[in-house]
């Protein structure tokens, strides 16, 4: 040997595949028709060598503690006077305590009987389920006749699986067998690191075919589940009849979701840490990489430190894989608080959270989840990323503390973790509090901060790309409230957004929304022109790749409030393919990209049922809320006052280009069944130019419209006159009321609106007390 650690062999062989990708071919190692000997004399020869052996296994393969180098052997003769193949004491010091050599014809039993079986580590948890079909051979191995050994492994978080052991049981003769876990251990750097090898332990289990179940258990015996168990096979053995998918049924300990899940980040209160565990990164390179740091946290608490290196190096932690399971498709709320500073623990100043998460600028929250290339093989995995899924909230002062936070929906996968990432190079993490909470759906208030009581963005993002700025504002709100600003707009619709949780929302609802806006410069509310129209809400929905965008709020009102505020707000009807999307989200667009929009008091909330009184608003007592036009550059709406009781709010409409311009509502369809009767009743009074009474007569007299959009023959327009015989008061206030049946046509729309429109239109249309009755 040149050098006094080498060792002779025969075959010098892995031990681990290097899982490079799917493309890999898994063979492992198969050797047919080869003749070894004279390795017990070669010790005589070279006595500097500290071993002689037929066949070695690599030092430099084992990143996972565990043989899975798929093997078999074939017409193979092995001729050593000590009856050693292979010497699994010293392959078990290099971290495989689990070998198995399939061998196809028997030729490895040194009794030469049997005509198939398996070379393996001479361990019970190895040989215990087959009886004395085992005998132990030299070299720390056994020899097990008429066996096909297939492989599966799984890759659990080294955390907490000390004394966890794989309980694998034989249905049919009831044997047993307890697999324990092996690591591989080198420097915290390694021992924590989130990707392959370093922060995992592996539990293999090498099984003929037939039924098993498979459960860990701990010291005490109890069944437990790891932090998540990444299933992994091997390819098919090259004998016939090894263990395969389906084969295994895995047992779980029951799981108190509401409280075991309540929240899924592990170690994250200062108050109560005494060290990282169990907190993993994503840097390659250093020694120590997180770090406790007693007194640095919020309150005097323990934080925790990272040294990163790189904008894609991050601190990361394992999601528990039964709750995201459990969880799977429902609402999460992520937060945690980061200080950021240089090399030299002084405040980083290049942290920007208003340029995009791909600049790497300012840091945010990715969920990596594990998939199977093919779930049929479960042999390989990759990783599929979920980036800014929570960012910094405004303000943000680099020599404070700042809010990384953001909603999003559960995945589930064999492994999921988080990293908080995308920092500028060299810029180091403090982290304290971070939390991983249920976020339930509530049908009063599906906007979170919309009136920005947290004094911050929290809830708040950007819609669209390009480094927009969101600026939070103080006391410059309506009635010196809080307000959003978004500038640097380059793009009409990129705005301030908010995620919304819409589960609880039903097809079919009606969602209202409300909010106040404004724009650096003032708007036509009456104009489609692109250059210098108001902003209007949208909601988008996303589900199964099927995407929706509506227009569902507008600025009816011709005056604002003091300041400069607009109501714009509106009623929508949520789709079939909008209920529990994938992603629910409320922007404002339409603006002029070149100005600046401020945004207050938004609110977006469920219209509940109620088909006793169809219409909301009806006195008008909020003013415009959910009334708008029909036409929004052909007539104007103002709030006017006193309504007709004297007192309180009426809407005019006036500016109307033709007849057909008017007032809509939109109604509860659900509510419009065959043969319901209802009654409407509204109060009327019109006016000239100058706001001059005017009477009219007949059939030039307002009237109700119902009108259905989206019915099965197109769309349905029922018109009721006045059924009340009495003059008309030009100087007053007129009485309208209507009974009507619901017809089959208007019952089968999945829209219905009331119109109130269809009169002179030189005219001024007053509307008050508009109501729709059910009569029983």
């Amino acid at each position: 040997c040149g050098h006094s650690s080498w060792t002779y062999e025969g075959i010098h062989m892995m031990g681990t595949l290097w899982r490079l990708g799917h493309q890999d071919p898994g063979f492992g190692l198969r050797v047919k028709n080869v003749v070894l000997s004279g390795f017990d004399k070669e010790k005589e020869y070279y006595d500097n060598c500290p071993s002689t052996e037929p066949i070695g296994l690599s030092a430099d393969t084992h990143y996972g503690a565990h043989f899975d180098y798929k093997t078999s052997f074939e017409n193979v003769t092995v001729d050593d006077g000590r009856g050693i193949i292979l010497d699994g004491c010293r392959a078990s010091s290099y971290g495989y305590p689990d070998i198995v050599i399939n061998d196809i014809d028997g030729s490895l039993d040194p009794d030469m009987s049997a005509s198939s079986g398996a070379l393996v580590s001479d361990q019970t948890y190895m040989t215990g389920l087959f009886g004395d079909n085992c005998k132990s051979t030299a070299g720390c191995m056994s020899y097990c006749a008429g066996v096909c050994l297939g492989m599966f492994t799984l890759f659990t978080e080294r955390f907490g699986t000390e004394n966890y052991k794989l309980k694998v049981t034989d249905t049919a003769s009831g044997l047993s067998i307890d697999i324990p876990g092996n690591v591989r251990t080198y420097n915290e750097r390694w021992n924590t690191y989130a990707y392959d090898g370093g922060a995992e332990r592996t539990f293999a289990a090498s099984l003929p075919a037939g039924n098993y179940t498979a459960e860990f258990v701990d010291e005490f015996g109890n069944s437990v589940w790891p932090t998540y168990a990444e299933e992994q096979w091997a390819q098919a053995a090259d004998c016939s009849g090894g263990v395969s998918i389906g084969d295994v049924t895995f047992i779980k300990p029951a799981l108190d979701a509401a409280t075991e899940c309540a929240d899924m980040i592990r170690n994250g209160d200062s108050a109560n840490r005494t060290e990282v565990t169990p907190w993993l990164h994503t840097k390659w390179y250093g020694e120590i990489v997180n770090e406790l740091k007693p007194g640095e946290g919020i309150g005097g608490g323990n934080a925790i430190a990272m040294d990163r290196t790189y904008h894609w190096t991050g601190i990361a932690q394992n999601l528990n894989s039964m709750c995201t399971d459990a969880r799977e498709g429902e609402w999460y709320e992520f937060s945690a608080w980061m200080k950021m500073t240089d090399a030299n623990g002084n405040p980083s100043t290049n942290i920007d959270p208003n340029r995009e998460w791909w600049r790497n600028q300012a840091p945010i929250m990715t969920i990596t989840d594990r998939q199977y290339r093919d779930v049929s093989t479960k042999q390989h995995l990759y990783n599929a990323e979920h980036r800014n899924l929570a960012a910094l909230a405004r303000p943000y002062n680099n020599d404070e503390w700042g809010h990384i936070h953001g909603i999003f929906k559960m995945p589930t996968s064999p492994r999921l973790w988080f990293e908080l990432e995308r920092a500028p190079d060299n810029v180091k993490f403090l982290l304290d509090n971070a939390s991983l909470t249920p976020l339930t759906c509530n049908r009063d208030g599906l906007v979170r901060n919309g009136n920005l009581e947290t004094n911050d963005s929290l809830y708040w993002d950007i819609w669209g790309g390009g480094d927009v700025v969101l600026d939070f504002l103080p006391g410059v709100g309506p009635n010196g409230g809080n307000a959003l600003k978004s500038s640097s707009r380059v793009h009409h619709s990129w705005t301030q957004s908010q995620v919304l949780n819409t589960d609880c929302v039903n097809a079919g609802d009606r969602i209202a929304f409300s909010a106040k806006i404004k724009t650096s410069v003032d708007c036509l509310i009456y104009s489609w022109d692109s250059n210098q129209r108001c902003n209007d809400i949208f909601f988008h929905t996303d589900k199964d790749n099927v995407r929706e965008y509506h227009r569902v709020g507008y600025i009816t009102a011709d005056t604002p409030d003091e300041g400069g505020w607009h109501h714009v707000h509106g009623i929508h009807i949520h789709s079939e393919n909008g209920e529990k999307p994938d992603l629910a989200k409320l922007y404002f667009a339409d603006a002029n990209p070149n100005w600046d929009v401020y945004t207050a008091d938004v609110k977006a909330y469920v219209l509940e049922q109620n088909c006793q009184a169809l219409v909301e608003n009806p006195d008008m007592e909020e003013k415009d809320l959910y009334w708008t036009y029909t036409d929004r550059d052909r007539s104007k709406v103002k709030v006017i006052t006193p309504g007709a009781g004297g007192s309180g709010h009426a809407l005019r409409l006036y500016d109307r280009d033709h007849s057909w311009r008017g007032l809509r509502q939109v109604l509860d369809p659900r509510c419009f069944v065959p043969g319901e009767e209802f009654t409407i009743n509204a109060k009327f009074r019109l006016t000239d130019a100058l706001l001059a009474g005017v009477a009219c007569a007949g059939t030039d007299c307002p009237s109700v419209v119902l009108y259905g959009r989206t019915c099965p023959n197109g769309d349905v327009r029922e018109k009721f006159w006045n059924a009340l015989d009495m003059p008309w008061d030009s100087e007053g206030w007129n009485n309208y009321e209507a009974t009507f049946a619901v017809s089959d046509e208007i019952a089968a729309c999945g829209s219905v609106e009331l119109w109130i429109h269809e009169v002179n239109p030189s005219w001024n249309i007053e509307i008050d007390d508009v109501q729709i009755y059910a009569n029983a």
